[in-house]
């Protein structure tokens, strides 16, 4: 076999004037000065150099010309292998991904959220490459593609070698050195607007500087803290309490709270809580459905207009207006169980239809039985059918009339609730304690009404 070296630097071609060489990666063999003059005596002075040089692979034929260097052999240059990647496979990472496409400006998607127990990231393995092969006949080992590392942070787990879990619900946040975290707190540092969109999080604690403006929608799991006011036409929905340093305003808003809720006044919003309301300053024309009790004794402490219904009891400081607005203050009757209730006794009446009529069909059949004839094949798979099907009712009534004893028994608890008023109650406010109301003529001051033997009392504050 001819020098490398001498291959990489050249070999004469005879007389001829021309050169032949190798490339120092061995992927290519040519021969430079080649013309018109000397193509076809240096072509038959090629073979025994190729022959000494060993290059058996890759051999062209015919060569190829390109300007004044012949290509003699080529070789298969080595393809490497693809790096490995982690990809992040989060449903609602990609959902809001996709999301910031659309013609929709409110949905862009601000927080990637994920589920506790759900699959953040898989690692790609990376890929072997593909071998080549030099002019001389011997293989070329591609580069291999790099591992990459997984990082995990906070509140991410590594379940196999390829596979990253939350192991709580938040919100996925990557380092720029790609480590990869779950929050259970959010904070946006201004309003809620066009510039965040709505605004979805699945942790714990969710702080909002600034307020959620018009037209915007706001949900969380956990609780809510808002530095402003939540404004019209917004929806608030949280499954902790919620917090708001402001006003929530407007009769297209609404509030729910799984917790309690605390703000400085309501205007005309509807809001449904799942504990204890405070309110700071006044509801005014408020739509309020609260399960715990409703607390204003600060401030203004005033309720004027809408309605207030609270499953305990209530304290304000003013009750309606000089100017006699229409105002209703009920107590002691959890509007959402009664809601509920409402919902199960309705269910009933429609379950116990359709029990009839199902009766009536068992006795039609049994009436044909008593008449000596037998039930055809079909006319007894029709009366298998409806008994089975009057056991399944029977037993969703029996469940519901479970339910309705228990929230009956939940309302004969709230006969203890109390409506409290320290400052003034005027004219035209309606009490509503349980099942009994009143509706005042007279203005009153510091009196407490309660429920009694199946009416409404009252007495002078202590």
């Amino acid at each position: 076999m001819l020098d490398l070296e001498k291959l990489y630097k050249g070999i004469k071609i005879g007389d001829t004037g021309a050169i032949f060489k190798i490339t120092r990666d061995h992927l290519a063999a040519y021969i430079e000065g080649v013309d018109s003059a000397n193509i076809v005596s240096v072509s038959s002075l090629m073979l025994p150099i190729l022959k000494e040089a060993e290059i058996c692979f890759g051999l062209l034929n015919p060569p190829e010309l390109h300007g004044n260097k012949l290509l003699i052999a080529r070789g298969i240059e080595p393809r490497p292998g693809r790096n490995g990647k982690i990809k992040i496979v989060a449903k609602s990472f990609n959902e809001n991904r996709r999301s910031t496409k659309t013609e929709n400006p409110r949905n862009l998607g601000l927080i990637k959220n994920v589920s506790k127990g759900e699959i953040i990231a898989k690692r790609i393995h990376p890929t072997p490459g593909t071998p080549g092969k030099d002019i001389f006949g011997n293989d070329i080992e591609p580069k291999h593609g790099e591992w990459v590392p997984f990082k995990p942070g906070e509140l991410v787990e590594i379940i196999d070698e390829d596979t990253m879990v939350a192991s709580s619900s938040g919100a996925i946040v990557i380092d720029h050195d790609g480590t990869i975290s779950v929050s259970t707190e959010w904070t946006v540092d201004g309003d809620v607007d066009f510039s965040t969109g709505h605004v979805e999080f699945y942790g714990k604690k969710l702080v909002i500087k600034g307020s959620v403006l018009g037209g915007f929608t706001v949900e969380t799991m956990g609780d809510l803290y808002i530095g402003c006011n939540i404004e019209d036409e917004t929806i608030v929905l949280a499954g902790g309490n919620i917090y708001v340093k402001g006003i929530i305003r407007s009769q297209n808003t609404m509030v729910k709270a799984g917790g309690g809720l605390e703000c400085d006044a309501i205007e005309y919003s509807r809001v449904f809580v799942g504990k204890d309301l405070v309110v700071k300053d006044y509801i005014l024309n408020g739509g309020c459905q609260v399960h715990g009790t409703v607390t204003m004794d600060q401030g203004k402490g005033l309720v004027a207009g809408g309605q207030v219904m609270v499953g305990g009891s209530l304290k304000v400081k003013t009750a309606g207006t000089s100017a006699n607005v229409p105002t209703y203050l009920s107590a002691g009757r959890d509007p959402l169980l009664e809601i509920h209730h409402n919902a199960l006794v309705k269910e009933q009446e429609k379950l116990s239809g359709k029990l009839e009529k199902i009766q009536k069909g068992l006795l039609k059949l049994k009436n044909l039985q008593a008449t000596g004839n037998k039930l055809d094949p079909g006319l007894e798979t029709v009366r298998q059918k409806l008994e089975a099907a009057a056991l399944d009712i029977s037993a969703q009534m029996e469940s519901n009339r479970e339910k309705i004893r228990t929230i009956e028994k939940n309302f004969g608890l709230m006969e203890k609730a109390t409506i409290s008023v320290t400052g003034v109650v005027y004219p035209n406010v309606k009490i509503k304690i349980c099942d009994a109301s009143i509706s005042l003529s007279n203005r009153a001051e510091n009196i407490i009404f309660f429920f009694k033997n199946g009416e409404i009392g009252a007495k002078t504050l202590n």
